[in-house]
């Protein structure tokens, strides 16, 4: 979602690198219209998000934090980089 870090704010709907088509269906998705899913849908919300969790990448880098500020603590990166490094490795090869 658009709205949770620079990168994902600079994406565009449908993407392609090499021969993906990369399509980004929530892109454009409030906070608030999220959220109001989530509510609508009845939607189950994760219990570490009550822990202060409220973004989750690998057990080993996430702390608690205030949207995406947990993930990789004190370190600069906002992705996790899995598929920016993936499709670039593999479109090079």
């Amino acid at each position: 979602m658009a709205y949770q870090n620079e990168y994902r704010a600079n994406l565009r709907l449908f993407e392609q690198q090499g021969d993906i088509l990369k399509y980004h269906p929530l892109l454009h998705v409030s906070e608030t219209t999220f959220n109001t899913t989530l509510d609508d849908l009845d939607l189950p919300i994760h219990p570490l998000f009550y822990l202060g969790y409220e973004s989750i990448g690998c057990m080993h880098c996430t702390k608690p934090g205030k949207g995406r500020e947990g993930r990789w603590s004190g370190k600069t990166k906002t992705e996790c980089g899995l598929h920016l490094k993936y499709f670039t490795k593999h479109e090079h090869a």
